[in-house]
């Protein structure tokens, strides 16, 4: 008899009531169960309770009886399967927080089997069917699982140096067979030869945590005993379904399956520290590049922005390729501290989906789906990594609704619900999803809200791939009009760049809601709302920050990020920033002269290269001339885009000539110095403000004339209200206020230096005409024109 091996019901009943060991679940969960959160003892009798269940129902007919052995049972098995009284199976329980391995799993089959050897009645006689089955927590290794799913002689024999290894470990690791007569004396071949009497009748079987999750989801008694359920289903849905209703939105029964298809990973751990939140968005297709420097585990920009800190990272839905998950995965690997990282790969077909499935290294969070092998998908991962407990956790991520009926499509979204917070990584089309879709993002994170009773916050790493804006804003106001019930923002990376700026955003990438105070980020027009900011750069990088939670959600220690040479390096000022994106935003047309693209190449390095000393300054020039002290912001800059950079372009040009040089030092007034041995030196400056009148812009520059610099003569080309002719400024009469003075007697104060304004209008027609005047054909007939002006 074994009886005396077995747990009394007494002690399995107190097991079974320990309710403040049992983890928290979410009732409206497809995913899987947090069993390794279980105790020992709670796992084991889940195991023998479910067991029984199927046998009593008819599922199981090889068992009629399961029983938890007593903990002080050392014998390498903890429930037993009986039939009719005798042992006709037994399950191994690994309640474990990393993963399962095979040789861990070797030496407690032979120790079972030793067992057996000097206590017979706990196995059938050798010759006679038995079955060992596994039940693993969390994960278990590849080779394990094709050795516990596979079936005969061969693979024992396959690992039989293994085998000797382990029952010789297994025998002296244990008081009892170290000591006993049978086994004492045996070499290790004789020990695996114990082994090896059995192995011709006996059948292997694992349950990993997706296949257990499933067996309790068929027994809600068994799944409310052991898991503390959030909330009451009936009693969330019906919110739910008055909440769409509400809205205009009818809520069907397939609604509620679909409503309740998340795969929760439950991770015993908090990511916010004193209310902050340290994350990290990529943006643009360059991911590889961005990650090796980002994660680089000695002085990568995460290390030394974040320290030791838990982080968040996110990029585009489409930039990494399906081929690149083993680079991916050893940078991630390498990162030290605590990461989230998500990401998408764009466009995968099912045979390579089917493929990840049956990785041991990417978790497949939908058990219950297997994709077509000849359809398309849109696909990508999301790591969880705690190196300090050995966790690393890539889960793969494909799009529920794509939105393009060419592509198939999932049911379920990933939920990361850590203590302090719940992460909703989330690809593509999903995000811009609106409610009135049965599989809305949004209506899951309704539904997750009104379910977690500690209404914990909630982020969504959006990984998005958009040319337009509006969807995406169109969403992100929806989610936040969630925030009575919980706190809601959104981290978007966006992987595409915006073509079309309907509401003057350059950028998706940022955080939605936030303030800043500074200007490392763009602040959103108005007429979005919540109030949020986004990446100034618009081509590829990246943006560190943390998110203070506390209260409103507020931004700190923004900085942005930029390639150059393979390494990643902080940003440029904003100013500077601001002015190196106009050049993209406000290309030349078509056909220009390859001298002009030059030039305006040569000035944008100039200001990626940090060279011009103040591009602000540069900026400020093309539209206020030689007035000071205008405001003039980085945001000024930027609406006057267009118009800056027409004066950019039209100093491109004269840049083209040989004796010209962009002006890159401080406090000088002109864009372009000149070194004539003619004339001598001159500067040019280009002037171009539509809400400027040309006899404001003459006046202006009558005042600067006079002013006692040691500025050379300027030469202005100028847009402006009215007709802009040649003039000389300096000489007119544009003080009013006093009788002018006699030139050459002793009432004029000072001689004034010259200064000379002529049409930029006429430089524009020159930029694309490669029969027009060279630059030195051009300003030669402005330095002619300009001795006219001396004359007069």
């Amino acid at each position: 008899m074994v009886d005396c091996f077995f747990t009394t019901a007494e002690e399995d009943e107190a097991v079974r009531n320990s309710e403040p060991n049992a983890p928290e679940v979410f009732a409206l969960d497809s995913g899987q169960l947090p069993f390794e959160r279980m105790g020992d003892a709670q796992f084991e009798l889940l195991l023998a309770d479910l067991y029984s269940a199927r046998a009593e129902d008819g599922k199981e007919e090889w068992f009629d009886k399961a029983y938890r052995m007593n903990d002080g049972a050392d014998q390498g098995r903890d429930v037993i399967l009986l039939q009719k009284s005798a042992p006709v199976g037994v399950i191994q329980c690994k309640r474990y927080n990393s993963i399962v391995r095979l040789t861990m799993m070797v030496q407690e089959i032979c120790k079972f089997f030793l067992y057996a050897k000097i206590k017979p009645h706990i196995a059938p006689p050798p010759g006679t069917e038995f079955r060992y089955h596994l039940a693993v927590s969390d994960r278990a290794e590849g080779k394990l699982f094709d050795f516990m799913t596979g079936k005969g002689r061969q693979r024992f024999e396959d690992l039989r140096e293994l085998f000797e290894r382990k029952a010789l470990a297994a025998r002296n690791a244990s008081v009892t067979l170290k000591e006993h007569s049978d086994l004492k004396g045996l070499t290790r071949s004789q020990l695996c030869d114990v082994v090896w009497e059995r192995i011709d009748f006996l059948h292997t079987e694992i349950h990993r945590k997706d296949t257990l999750s499933k067996m309790v989801s068929d027994y809600p008694e068994i799944k409310s005993t052991y898991f503390r359920l959030e909330s009451d289903t009936a009693r969330i849905v019906e919110e739910i379904k008055s909440l769409l209703n509400s809205q205009g939105v009818s809520f069907s029964e397939e609604d509620k399956r679909l409503v309740s298809a998340v795969h929760t990973e439950y991770i015993d751990r908090t990511l916010i520290s004193g209310g902050r939140l340290n994350i990290g968005l990529i943006q643009g297709n360059d991911l590889l590049s961005f990650l090796k420097s980002m994660l680089d585990p000695a002085k990568g920009t995460l290390l030394t922005n974040f320290g030791s800190r838990p982080a968040l990272l996110t990029a585009g839905a489409a930039v990494a390729k399906p081929s690149q998950w083993g680079e991916i995965n050893d940078l991630v690997k390498g990162y030290p501290y605590p990461l989230i990282f998500s990401v998408g790969c764009g466009d995968v077909t099912g045979s390579i989906l089917l493929e990840w499935m049956g990785s041991e290294n990417m978790s497949w969070i939908d058990p219950k789906w297997r994709p077509a092998s000849s359809r398309n998908y849109r696909a990508g991962w999301c790591w969880v990594t705690d190196p300090d407990n050995e966790v690393h956790d890539c889960y793969i991520l494909v799009e529920n609704e794509t939105g393009d009926p060419s592509y198939d499509h999932a049911d379920l979204s990933l939920r990361l619900a850590f203590k302090d917070i719940i992460i909703w990584p989330t690809l593509g089309n999903d995000f811009t999803n609106s409610i009135d879709n049965s599989k809305s993002q949004l209506r899951r994170i309704i539904a997750s809200q009104v379910e977690d009773k500690s209404g914990r916050h909630n982020l969504v790493l959006a990984s998005q791939n958009a040319a337009r804006l509006v969807e995406v804003l169109r969403a992100v106001t929806d989610y936040y009009g969630q925030r009575s019930r919980s706190p809601v923002a959104i981290a978007i990376a966006n992987g595409g760049r915006l073509r079309e700026c309907e509401i003057g955003l350059h950028s998706a990438t940022g955080i939605f809601p936030a303030l800043e105070t500074e200007y490392n980020t763009r602040a959103t027009p108005p007429v979005v709302h919540p109030p949020s900011r986004v990446m100034r750069r618009s081509s590829d990088g990246a943006l560190t920050l943390t998110i203070n939670w506390t209260t409103n959600l507020s931004l700190e220690g923004v900085k942005g990020h930029r390639l150059v040479d393979g390494d990643i390096q902080d940003d440029l000022p904003p100013p500077a920033l601001e002015f190196h994106e106009l050049f993209d935003r406000h290309p030349p047309i078509d056909g220009y002269l390859e001298c002009v693209r030059k030039e305006l190449d040569q000035l944008n390095r100039l200001v990626e290269d940090k060279i011009l000393a103040e591009p602000e300054v540069f900026a400020y020039m093309t539209k206020y001339g030689v007035k000071q002290e205008e405001p003039f912001s980085i945001d000024d800059m930027s609406s006057s885009g267009e118009y800056v950079m027409k004066a950019v372009q039209a100093l491109s040009y004269i840049k083209s000539h040989r004796n010209a040089e962009w002006i890159i030092g401080s406090g000088v007034d002109g864009h372009i110095k000149f070194r004539d041995p003619a004339v001598g030196n001159f500067n040019v400056m280009a002037w171009v403000n539509h809400n400027y009148h040309v006899r404001q812009m003459e006046g202006d520059l009558f005042g600067w004339a006079r002013k006692a610099t040691s500025n050379p003569f300027l030469i202005v080309f100028a847009h402006a209200k009215g007709h802009v002719k040649d003039k000389k400024p300096s000489h007119s009469r544009f003080d009013f206020t006093s009788p002018p003075p006699v030139r050459g007697s002793i009432t004029e104060a000072e001689m004034p230096r010259n200064v000379y304004i002529f049409n930029l209008g006429e430089i524009e027609s020159l930029y694309d005409d490669d029969t027009a005047l060279s630059a030195e054909g051009f300003i030669e007939n402005i330095l002619n024109r300009r001795k006219v002006l001396d004359d007069e």
